[in-house]
């Protein structure tokens, strides 16, 4: 107890107390908008007051030896906070009966004491697009950061889009399955008549004597306000997805799979931004290449899309977030494209790239440091800054970790 309250004393003095700016310097500067250089950043207060090459405009301040810094990696696609144990339905919050919920929040249900949000942290993930999934219309994403006390004070934006998970329409093709043929016909008719009818009624809806609350929450997307997450994988889904939003002038964000890449083109003259998964997936059909699935963000952005990764887990697997992009740089992609997926390209998706996804003046110190290339798999991150606040990275596992060191007398 008194450890905690000590550790209480020193974060609220940091935050309030005014130190006037800090120089970090001698370190290797990835800014997520052009190539890294040796040279300092400068910090005062939660913002980077200025940064550049080579040797620092005083002598004071911090030696990084050398080391590289980066900005706040961002997830934009995860259930961290919304699921405990996967096992046990009363830990899963990102999904609720019924299939129109608009107006649940995820932050609302955000839990900051989950284990995995100090392991993601400690990967050097500072923030993520927190959505909820699985129930067709689930509810609406929430932009959170991985340090704080409540979800009230961790959030960066409370909404930025409605999570949609567009029906599957393959249908059978043998003619022994012909009656599921039929079945699935009529499933998928009537799915896509309840979406249309869901979005025609929220568009007519006006506020007056009776609130309704799905209604009012879901107008804004449905009237293109605001983006609308659509999760696809199959090709007749992408296509599906592309005709409705299209006809109903929806603004579309694409959470999908290894087949995005065959739309590239008609995403690209829509202006239609892709939250990549499949890079640890692998390929379903005999007659694709090996090394698809590694090659498709650089595939998507050789036609001018804009791409961000996200492993698509529910919890533990943001983590895996820097190792996913260096993947792909291994496929094609240069230094700077592989990191802009998972700090820049993110930031843009999610619509808090004025504050964050880049390291640039005026915006948020959030930075991580690390003892090499940060999307390799063996460098540390041995230090992280949130908004100017340094951040503990312990965690369960480094926890676990030392417990049976001590134990084992290792």
């Amino acid at each position: 107890m008194r450890r905690l309250l000590f550790w209480i004393l020193v974060c609220t003095t940091l935050a309030w107390a005014d130190t006037g700016s800090t120089i970090l310097h001698n370190g290797v500067i990835h800014t997520a908008k052009e190539e890294a250089f040796t040279g300092w950043i400068e910090i005062e207060g939660t913002r980077i007051k200025d940064l550049g090459r080579g040797e620092p405009p005083r002598s004071d301040g911090y030696d990084l030896h050398g080391m590289h810094l980066y900005p706040a990696l961002i997830d934009a696609d995860s259930a961290i906070g919304l699921t405990g144990v996967e096992s046990l339905r009363a830990t899963r919050d990102y999904k609720e009966v019924g299939r129109l919920n608009p107006n649940l929040v995820a932050r609302n249900a955000f839990r900051a004491e989950a284990p995995a949000v100090g392991v993601t942290r400690s990967q050097g993930v500072l923030y993520s697009g927190v959505n909820p999934r699985g129930s067709f219309l689930a509810g609406q994403g929430s932009v959170i950061r991985l340090w704080g006390w409540t979800w009230e004070d961790m959030t960066v934006r409370p909404t930025w889009a409605l999570s949609l998970d567009w029906p599957r329409v393959t249908l059978p093709v043998e003619k022994k399955e012909e009656k599921k043929r039929d079945e699935k016909v009529e499933e998928i008719g009537e799915s896509l008549f309840f979406l249309q009818e869901a979005f025609a009624q929220a568009r007519s809806y006006m506020e007056g004597s009776r609130v309704d609350v799905k209604w009012g929450a879901l107008q804004p997307y449905a009237r293109g306000e605001e983006p609308v997450m659509i999760r696809v994988d199959e090709k007749e889904q992408i296509r599906s997805a592309l005709d409705w939003t299209e006809k109903n002038e929806v603004k579309p964000v694409f959470v999908a799979g290894h087949r995005i890449h065959d739309f590239g083109g008609t995403l690209a003259k829509r202006n239609i931004p892709v939250i990549y998964y499949s890079v640890f997936n692998q390929n379903p059909e005999e007659l694709e290449s090996y090394d698809l699935h590694y090659r498709v963000p650089k595939l998507l952005m050789d036609q001018g899309v804009t791409v961000a990764l996200s492993p698509n887990g529910l919890a533990f697997d943001s983590r895996e977030l820097r190792d996913m992009a260096g993947r792909c740089r291994a496929f094609g992609l240069s230094d700077l494209q592989a990191l802009q997926m998972v700090t820049l390209n993110p930031a843009r998706i999610l619509g808090v790239d004025q504050q964050l996804g880049s390291l640039e003046k005026g915006k948020e110190a959030s930075m991580v440091l690390c003892t090499g290339d940060i999307l390799e798999v063996a460098p540390v991150v041995v230090r992280a800054w949130g908004a100017g606040l340094e951040l503990d990275l312990g965690d369960y596992q480094k926890a676990l970790y030392e417990k049976y060191r001590v134990y084992l007398g290792l």
